[in-house]
Formats: structure tokens, C-alpha cells, sequence
């Protein structure tokens, strides 16, 4: 196999989590680290065995060795990097949120549309990796549902610990989009993007947002600006309706549920590896008052694979010169969503998605 080098831009917790991709002999190697903080380069470096690091990423752009890069850096630093990567002429992986709005996007695919040669993929792609979502797509393709008419997706995590500190910029709506919309709603919304096809296409939507909040007088969250819960009903074209909520923080147990219906069967699934029910079921009526669950065996990834895979996809994609997992005409999709729930929450109204490069 051809062996892939990597720059990696950002030397931050995530791409610390990911550094193994880069030693597992996968294809996926680092040639060098980038990070205004001289001592983090240094230490990823050492960690995934690059050869040099530096604390201007334009160095590392310039490098002839460095065949793709990895962007890990804050949400308001990617477009620019992005686009840099591309007219340094290497393809690139970038950590979610991919940008801070559409018209970013746009901005990117103009500049991508000049260099057809190179892959563009977005982190946000990670749950692609579960066979469950596998499975689910491969059903619902092969028509075994019927007509898809609803999906309802709500997913409640747990709330921080006491004395959780973030840094500065994800507690600030300019330089990182969002809280929970735009740090957890990207890989919802990918999900539904790959699971349904090109069933998911929004129209409209309505969504109100709240803000993190202190539970009690010693339990202060770690970010108060940005938003902690969303809940969002979308109308898509063709009739599917979406009911999608996630919630942070809150007086109750962590659950997820995703339910898609159609009209000859129903899927229950997870999205992520969190919880005891990580079963894929079926559900379909056998005469007028008979409801059948099948229990399929499928099982979400586990998260040390999820947390790596854009990186092996992008690598892989190169090798086979196809279209890598969540590439920036799906982050057009996604990011024409969240536009339009940031839009929709603040004027308390009903709102068009446009998700169009227009």
C-alpha cells in the first residue's frame, strides 16, 4: 500500500486522540506538526513519530513531502487553512464543525471546484463507520421500509463534570458557530444525511435553542453563551418530517433514541456507542393487529475506531481515487441547517434551509 503523509495542523486534545492513526501502519503517516504552541508540536510529534514540527502552519503547507492534511484547530481557523491546504495543492481532512456557516462552504467549494484533483472530507463523517448506520442505510436503500416518512431523533447526554473548563473560544458563538449545535449537531446531522440519502433534503424548519445553565449554585457549567439543548422540526422535500432534539446537562438520565418509519417497517437504532441498547431493530405489522420485532445483529463501532476513521477514509480515498466520506457539497446540507436553526431560534418563526451553493 501506498503510504499517505500526513501534516497535521493543531496539536490540541483531539488531534491527540486520533495521533495512533498515524503509527497502526493503516497507510496514514505524519511527515510533521503545526501548532503556534511550540511545546504542544513538539510533543505530538514525538507522540505519532513525525520527523519535524513547527509553529507556523505555512511551513508545513509549503513542505513538498506532505502529500494531505489534518486540520484539528478552533471552527473559526478552518475555512482559511482549508482553503490554504488546497492552494498548496494537498487534500485535506478538517475537524468538525467544517466551517461557521454556508457561505463558507461555498467559499471552500469555489476554491476546491479549481483543484478537482484533490479529496476534501470533514470529520463530522465519523458515525459513517457504524455498521449499524451500515445497515440501516442498506435497508431503507433497498426499499424494505416502504416510502420513509418520519424520523424522530433525540439524544440526551449528561452534563459536565463540576470544575470542567473549556478554552475561551468554545464558549464564543464567533469563533466556534455554536455549543451543542454546531459541536454535536454536525454529526447528527451527517448521520441523517448518510443513513437517509437523498430522502434528507430540508425545506423548512422550525427550532428554538437554550443556553447551558448552572443546575445548582455549585454546579457551574463550563459554557454559558452558546447554546446547551436544540429541537428542531424539519419538513423535507418529498414529505419525510424530522423531529431531531439534543439536550445537555439536564435533570434526567442520558438516553438516545432514533426512530425511522416508512410505511411497510420501522427501524429502532442507536447513533453512538453510549448505553445498554445497542441493538438494531425491525419492526413491521403481519396482518391488521400483529407487530413483529426482529432484532438484527449489528452493532454500533466502538469509539477508538470512530474517532480515526476520517483520516483512514481520506486515505483511502486517495488510493482509490473516490469521493471521501463527508465531503463539502454534504457539509453544504449541513451547514445550510444550522444557518437556518440559528436563524429560526432567534426570530421564533418558521425559516427556510437553503442548502444550495447560491
Amino acid at each position: 500500500m501506498k503510504t499517505i503523509r500526513y501534516g497535521i495542523i493543531g496539536a490540541g486534545t483531539i488531534a491527540r486522540s486520533v495521533g495512533r492513526v498515524f503509527t497502526e501502519g493503516s497507510g496514514s503517516v505524519a511527515g510533521a506538526v503545526a501548532d503556534v504552541d511550540e511545546a504542544a508540536a513538539r510533543a505530538l510529534a514525538a507522540t505519532v513519530e513525525a520527523p519535524r514540527w513547527m509553529t507556523d502552519y505555512h511551513q508545513l503547507l509549503a513542505d513538498p513531502e506532505i502529500d494531505a492534511v489534518y486540520i484539528a484547530t478552533p471552527p473559526f481557523l478552518h475555512r482559511s487553512m482549508v482553503v490554504d491546504a488546497l492552494r498548496a495543492g494537498k487534500h485535506v481532512v478538517c475537524e468538525k464543525p467544517f466551517t461557521l456557516s454556508r457561505r463558507e462552504v461555498v467559499e471552500i467549494m469555489t476554491v476546491a471546484a479549481t483543484r478537482p484533483d484533490l479529496k476534501v472530507s470533514c470529520c463530522s463523517g465519523r458515525y459513517q463507520d457504524s455498521g449499524m448506520a451500515r445497515r440501516a442505510r442498506a435497508i431503507i436503500e433497498a426499499g424494505e421500509l416502504g416510502e420513509v416518512y418520519r424520523l424522530h431523533y433525540e439524544h440526551v447526554t449528561g452534563g459536565y463534570r463540576i470544575g470542567t473548563k473549556f478554552a475561551p473560544w468554545r464558549n464564543d458563538p464567533k469563533l466556534n458557530g455554536g455549543g451543542i449545535s454546531f459541536d454535536w449537531g454536525v454529526y447528527d446531522l451527517d448521520w441523517m444525511l448518510f443513513v437517509l440519502g437523498e430522502r434528507f433534503r430540508p425545506r423548512t424548519l422550525f427550532a428554538t435553542l437554550d443556553n447551558y445553565f448552572p443546575l445548582t449554585a455549585e454546579r457551574i457549567p463550563p459554557c454559558l453563551d452558546v447554546d446547551g439543548r436544540l429541537a428542531v422540526e424539519m419538513v423535507c422535500e418529498g414529505g419525510l418530517t424530522v423531529h431531531y432534539e439534543r439536550r445537555n446537562g439536564e435533570h434526567g438520565p442520558a438516553r438516545q433514541r432514533m426512530e425511522i418509519r416508512g410505511r411497510q417497517a420501522g427501524l429502532d437504532l442507536v447513533a453512538i456507542p453510549m448505553g445498554d441498547d445497542l441493538v438494531l431493530r425491525r419492526h413491521a405489522y403481519h396482518g391488521a393487529d400483529e407487530l413483529r420485532t426482529e432484532v438484527l445483529p449489528d452493532q454500533p463501532a466502538v469509539w477508538d475506531d470512530l474517532i480515526v476513521f476520517p483520516i483512514r477514509d481520506l486515505t483511502e480515498s486517495i488510493l482509490a481515487d473516490r469521493e471521501p466520506a463527508s465531503p463539502p457539497c454534504m457539509q453544504l446540507t449541513i451547514h445550510g441547517v444550522l444557518d437556518a436553526l440559528l436563524e429560526s431560534a432567534a426570530r421564533e418563526t418558521s425559516v427556510p434551509v437553503v442548502t444550495t451553493a447560491r
